[in-house]
């Protein structure tokens, strides 16, 4: 999980995220709502809501189901070729 981690992380800086649009973005990632990460950062859900618009602005993403899907296709390739060549 670390590799994985770390990939997402390189991709995120990619895009130009801020620390913050990181945080949010991992956040994300594991599932919890808008409301759950502004808690957990001490923020507004307001704030919360604009700095995942911003991320996915920068990522040229729609939403957080293209957030994920963008993770996850990688993944499933790798996994779906790793058991074609055993």
């Amino acid at each position: 999980m670390r590799g994985l981690s770390e990939a997402i992380r390189e991709q995120f800086d990619a895009w130009g995220l801020t620390e913050a649009e990181i945080e949010i973005g991992f956040l994300l990632l594991k599932g919890l709502s808008h409301q759950e990460i502004a808690d957990i950062r001490s923020t507004s859900e307001r704030t919360t809501r604009e700095q995942a618009r911003s991320l996915y602005r920068k990522a040229s993403l729609s939403g957080r189901n293209e957030l994920s899907a963008f993770f996850l296709e990688d993944l499933l390739q790798s996994s779906v070729i790793s058991r074609s060549s055993s």
